[in-house]
């Protein structure tokens, strides 16, 4: 059986996260992991188009905008993850998670929040099947 993958998630970037998923619980927050050659270096929060407990979504326009401004970074910058929240719910994808999931190589960091505290899961996602990868 083979080791499970590790991936770094800097200190700030934990923060940050967990600071954005208790400021809009009830309400999932959402946002993207930015770094270079596939390590995370940063969390960009994005506002939750949809506005729901049991549902994210990031805006396209924004979307595209945030990878015009990484293009321009030297060197450049770029997209390698999500990250949301599960208000009341476990840090693991849920089936819409995974039905939505059209960035195989992006890590899916994941916040469970009950308001004040967090847990983190950390996977990859593809092909509606999700695995779970060792947060550092």
């Amino acid at each position: 059986m083979s080791r499970p993958t590790r991936v770094s998630l800097p200190p700030g970037a934990r923060r940050a996260i967990a600071a954005h998923a208790r400021e809009t619980y009830p309400a999932e927050c959402c946002g993207f992991l930015v770094g270079h050659r596939g390590r995370i270096g940063f969390a960009v929060r994005m506002r939750n188009v949809a506005g729901s407990a049991r549902r994210y979504r990031i805006d396209d326009r924004a979307h595209i905008e945030l990878r015009r401004i990484l293009r321009a970074c030297a060197p450049p910058l770029e997209i390698v993850g999500v990250y949301h929240s599960h208000p009341d719910g476990p840090a693991t994808p849920s089936d819409t998670d995974c039905a939505e999931a059209h960035y195989s190589g992006w890590v899916h960091v994941i916040v469970a929040c009950d308001g004040r505290r967090t847990r983190f899961g950390a996977f990859r996602i593809a092909h509606h099947r999700w695995r779970r990868l060792v947060l550092a």
